[in-house]
């Protein structure tokens, strides 16, 4: 069984191969690829490239705790909303039912 190499599978490998954590194999495997393909290797080299111009993103320890545990408030008040929602309608659910059973029961 043959498999087709493709644009997806050097993508995929192309981290590991330029931080040197690629299998000599998977090396190979793009480095023959990309020889092929010379544009599609020209794109590789130049998506690094706006890599270095799209700014990193560096957050103090104090930050990145803060926006985690705003993320976990939003996500509790999420849940209780979402809680409360359900339990307004199961009472709303058994009002009706309730009064369709009186009305049944006394006409």
């Amino acid at each position: 069984m043959k498999l087709e190499v493709t644009h997806d599978v050097i993508s995929d490998l192309w981290p590991l191969c330029r931080s040197g954590e690629a299998s000599v194999d998977s090396q190979g495997l793009v480095d023959a690829f990309l020889h092929e393909d010379g544009a599609f290797a020209k794109t590789l080299k130049e998506s690094e490239n706006l890599a270095a111009v799209v700014p990193r993103l560096r957050l103090s320890p104090d930050a990145e705790r803060r926006l985690l545990d705003d993320a976990r408030r939003r996500a509790q008040m999420k849940l209780l909303v979402i809680g409360g929602t359900i339990a307004l309608g199961g009472l709303v659910l058994l009002c009706s039912l309730g009064a369709a059973l009186f009305v049944f029961a006394h006409h």
